[in-house]
């Protein structure tokens, strides 16, 4: 009888478990370098600069996210933080737009630029678990867009952050003073698209600063290869990207399932070296029923004025696992939300 109980115990703890996790968020922290080999190790120290970026995807609020909202909203207290990034699904339902206001309203004091996903279109719909293991099934969408998008465009736009759904800027960041490194204005090229995994991503452009700017960074909700191989082409010092959820639920000592996009179950979560043509078959955009032909790379790096002998060109691509989860299927396993502090130091 004792034994049966345990087991008992053991099996509701398993299985709320996944439960637990997904309100267990923490805090990753990367280290880049951008081209080091450029200056002398002696002097490397005293003449770089740092710039660090939060990085927040897929936080898909609703009114029953406070929790997520205020944990959120504590990150002011790194005050490390130079720049913000967004890259979208931001909503679970209509609801979530108070939520974002508390969540968001705190950090709206820095930089910051954004994209959006799916679910800052849409309201998320009950779906089968086991439909994202096709991942050329076509998105299951509502009818019409129901959430209150230009609201939340606007709330974000009205502080001076960076609207980059299939759009550009150029901004002057400063890289404050650090341990011996003095303060500098940066020059920073922003490139971005909309939600490539519902088709609303245009070919990649670039601002005219791109080829000179100190950094040159991107942003997408959706790391599609067709968009991370344009990037890479474009020679893009970092590209920002969410969606998979790092597969949110995962194997221990295997990984993810399954990311919903055409990238291998490597590429579902954390910080990767890309390469172009990693994806032999890149899936197409599709939109509203019509199929569009992949970008030349070649002559996009070309009209970019970019050039070099690396085949194809590569990026750094950091994937959020996300913070969020849909309302319908709250759980996580092996897979805790996060968000992440991203250091870059380079040299103008």
């Amino acid at each position: 009888m004792r034994r049966n109980r345990t087991l008992l115990t053991l099996a509701a703890g398993a299985a709320a478990y996944p439960f637990v996790e997904a309100r267990l968020p923490r805090l990753r922290r990367y280290d880049l370098e951008k081209n080091p080999g450029q200056v002398p190790a002696a002097t490397w120290e005293t003449s770089a600069w740092q710039l660090r970026i939060l990085h927040l995807s897929d936080l898909h609020l609703w009114s029953r996210s406070h929790w997520l909202a205020d944990w959120v909203a504590s990150l002011t207290e790194f005050p490390e933080i130079d720049l913000v990034v967004l890259t979208g699904d931001n909503f679970a339902d209509a609801s979530g737009l108070e939520m974002l206001y508390r969540a968001l309203n705190p950090l709206l004091k820095l930089p910051g630029a954004f994209v959006f996903g799916s679910n800052d279109y849409y309201s998320g719909i009950p779906k089968l678990p086991l439909h994202y293991f096709f991942p050329n099934k076509k998105p299951k969408l509502r009818n019409v867009p129901d959430l209150p998008t230009e609201k939340f465009r606007d709330f974000l736009t009205a502080s001076g952050w960076s609207d980059l759904n299939n759009q550009v800027t150029t901004c002057t960041l400063t890289s404050p003073a650090r341990q011996r490194r003095s303060a500098k204005k940066l020059t920073v090229a922003f490139s971005g698209t909309d939600d490539p995994h519902i088709g609303r991503d245009w070919a990649v452009r670039v601002p005219p600063t791109w080829g000179k700017a100190d950094l040159r960074l991107a942003l997408t909700h959706a790391p599609y290869a067709r968009v991370l191989d344009q990037y890479a082409a474009l020679r893009a010092d970092l590209v920002l990207a969410g969606h998979t959820h790092g597969g949110q639920v995962c194997l221990p000592g295997f990984g993810a399932l399954v990311n919903n996009t055409d990238l291998p179950l490597s590429y579902s979560g954390g910080m990767h070296l890309w390469q172009a043509g990693t994806v032999a078959n890149p899936a197409p955009r599709v939109h509203k029923g019509k199929t569009y032909p992949l970008p030349n790379l070649k002559a996009l790096a070309s009209e970019a004025g970019i050039s070099d002998r690396t085949p194809g060109g590569q990026t750094r691509v950091h994937i959020s696992r996300g913070l969020g989860t849909s309302k319908f299927t709250p759980v996580r396993l092996a897979c805790p939300p996060e968000a992440a502090i991203i250091t870059i130091t380079g040299r103008s």
